[in-house]
């Protein structure tokens, strides 16, 4: 799979040649930039008068790269999704139609036990307040199979206290929110096309359930991830306004070549995300959730983040 994430803020045309998108400039004194396919793995488009081709929409579901387009606010909105991209479609859905209700269990606590100890790791990195720390020491040891207790989202409540101030409401329409919101989608998608390569239907979930939600899968797998956001966000607070700049809107989606950790090797959260799609195929197939392997975060120099 691809490594680079491309972002399109204005062009005139985007099409292909020789296994290569070409990005055709509105100016026509400006140089067309040519990307080779394999080297891409999503593609993030903002301006919404450019005209692609369907040759390369094609080609691009070919090569597993997914397409996020964007509204007039800049915040992801729509996504392209490659079909039939696997082998044994039918075997991995009636594996995951047959997840018990302990395997799940297991799942889902192990995933937001990680979440919690790396929202601990990013207060350490950056309020280091120990009383916060302490409470999400305390939730992290407290966290049951299913999370039955809800310390995710005690924990999550403390955490952004933490970092944004008391005041912060999550889902209020504040700048902070919409950075959030906005890196958050470009990890989601990013897990889609993860999960969509390897075989799994992303409306069964371990834990999230919505009818109305088709990545519901993703939308448990992001869970360990979401902090790196919230990290970069955090350090970067003061330039956050409405709409979102592009520098901040091109720092979020870069978020994907940071480091991290998992399987005690270092990777970037790209990698990261398709080592905990195969462990959780492969965790599916043995039915052991012991074989799922799940991210550590790792310090970053956010101030001059690129």
């Amino acid at each position: 799979m691809g490594f680079r994430q491309v972002l399109v803020k204005s062009a005139k045309r985007l099409s292909l040649k020789d296994n290569s998108i070409y990005i055709h400039p509105k100016n026509e004194e400006q140089e067309t930039i040519h990307i080779p396919l394999e080297d891409i793995s999503i593609i993030l488009i903002e301006d919404p008068y450019t005209v692609i081709t369907t040759r390369l929409i094609t080609e691009l579901s070919k090569y597993g790269i997914i397409m996020i387009f964007c509204d007039e606010t800049f915040v992801p909105n729509t996504q392209t999704l490659p079909f039939n991209t696997h082998y044994s479609l039918l075997t991995i859905l009636n594996k995951q139609l047959n997840w018990s209700k302990e395997f799940k269990s297991k799942v889902w606590q192990l995933i937001i036990k990680r979440k919690i100890i790396n929202q601990l790791e990013v207060v350490g990195y950056t309020t280091n307040d120990e009383h916060t720390k302490n409470l999400l020491l305390s939730y992290y040891n407290e966290v049951k199979p299913y999370d039955s207790d809800n310390r995710e989202g005690i924990a999550s409540k403390v955490f952004f206290s933490s970092l944004y101030g008391s005041d912060f409401i999550r889902f209020s329409e504040t700048s902070i929110s919409h950075a959030l919101n906005y890196g958050y989608s470009v990890f989601n998608s990013t897990l889609v096309r993860h999960l969509v390569s390897m075989g799994f239907n992303t409306y069964l979930g371990i834990w999230h359930n919505s009818e109305r939600n088709q990545f519901n899968l993703a939308s448990d797998l992001i869970e360990p991830f979401r902090c790196i956001v919230d990290y970069y966000v955090y350090w970067n607070k003061d330039k956050i306004t409405t709409p979102l700049p592009f520098s901040i809107r091109k720092d979020l989606i870069n978020l994907l070549s940071s480091p991290v950790m998992i399987n005690k090797k270092q990777c970037t959260v790209d990698y990261a995300m398709e080592v905990v799609v195969k462990s959780l195929l492969n965790a599916t197939k043995e039915n052991d959730s012991s074989l799922l392997f799940l991210p550590k975060i790792m310090e970053m120099d956010m101030l001059n983040y690129d």
